[in-house]
């Protein structure tokens, strides 16, 4: 089990903060009063492991290929945990699902992997564990800057755990971004939710993220809110 709470999120590299009026623009219903929804289209995994849509434009990819997929007792692959994308390459907007073990995001960060783990607070503290989901999907990511995590929400079952996560982009040339856009920073926004509804011992998440003046814009972070709030993991018999 995963104790610390806000402490032990600062020490793993994720502060935890809040967006203030950052994401108001992007609210749903803005959105919706405005009559520019995307339209979204549904992806039923043809293995029988989960649900979701995606904006309609969106290209999908489900991988197939036994090296491309996470192995089934580390969760790893050539392509990490992904399981499944899709994105609008020209905006850089991606969504991913994953998918492994709970014990393997424990054990990772040498935490003991014990006791009832079909609970997100059985597992631990909620913002500790959604910052190792976040640390672990991003491990590999380099040139990032302060990352900070809002919105932690367990569902009343705590099988599901959702965040949001707003991250700095290094820029090599500031200046050159100031002249060019009137803005010497970039910022990611990646919305996400994890589940145990499987209930096979594994974790599946999803995210969605898009840069943030992208995100904001009153129609695309609210498609990428829809893609995760409809995320279903499809319960597994075993």
């Amino acid at each position: 089990m995963i104790d610390g709470g806000k402490a032990a999120v600062v020490a793993i590299g994720v502060v935890t903060g809040t967006f203030g009026p950052l994401l108001s623009p992007a609210s749903p219903a803005l959105a919706a009063e405005s009559g520019t929804a995307l339209e979204m289209k549904e992806f039923v995994d043809p293995q029988g492991l989960f649900s979701v849509s995606v904006p309609k434009n969106f290209y999908t990819l489900r991988r197939t290929q036994k090296g491309d997929l996470p192995d089934a007792k580390t969760g790893k692959g050539r392509r990490g945990s992904s399981i499944f994308t899709a994105g609008d390459m020209a905006k850089a907007e991606v969504v991913a699902v994953e998918r492994y073990p709970t014990r393997v995001l424990l054990e990772e960060n040498g935490i003991e992997a014990t006791g009832d783990l079909s609970t997100f607070p059985a597992i631990g503290d909620p913002r500790a564990v959604a910052t190792l989901l976040i640390l672990r999907r991003e491990k590999d990511t380099q040139k990032q800057g302060t990352k900070v995590l809002d919105d932690v929400v367990v569902s009343e079952d705590g099988k599901e755990l959702t965040f949001r996560l707003k991250t700095e982009i290094e820029v090599q040339k500031p200046e050159l971004l100031l002249e060019q856009y009137g803005v010497s920073q970039l910022f990611r926004i990646t919305v996400g939710k994890a589940t145990l509804n499987s209930n096979d011992g594994n974790i599946m998440a999803v995210f969605a993220s898009a840069l943030e003046k992208d995100f904001a814009n009153g129609i695309d972070g609210p498609a990428l809110e829809e893609t995760v709030s409809s995320f279903v993991a499809t319960r597994q018999v075993v």
